[in-house]
């Protein structure tokens, strides 16, 4: 299943910071391509976990519903919205994979 997530970028000195409000996610990056990178992981992460717990997994907003003055990092500074896909299957695919590269690891 592909989505697409509005989500909240908002520089702040040195790193970017990420909010996925339909989520409730925040992360960051070191830079735009790094944060964008994290919030598909948390997104990814979140999806299938709620998944796994059999809970709905909330839709994606359209991304003009989404007002980037209110996020959680307003203060910082202006904030720039992206809307970031994630394909829950394929990352559930990679993610056992890591998961069992990981384990075999230890």
């Amino acid at each position: 299943m592909r989505v697409k997530y509005p989500a909240i970028f908002t520089q702040d000195g040195e790193c970017v910071l990420v909010e996925v409000p339909d989520l409730g996610i925040l992360t960051e990056g070191k830079n735009m391509r790094d944060a964008i990178n994290m919030a598909r992981d948390a997104i990814g992460q979140k999806g299938i976990t709620m998944q796994d717990h059999q809970q709905k997994v909330p839709e994606a907003s359209a991304i003009e519903e989404i007002d980037v003055h209110a996020g959680t990092f307003a203060d910082a500074g202006p904030g720039t919205l992206v809307a970031v896909d994630v394909d829950f299957d394929a990352f559930r695919r990679e993610y056992d994979t890591r998961s069992t590269v990981n384990h075999g690891h230890q």
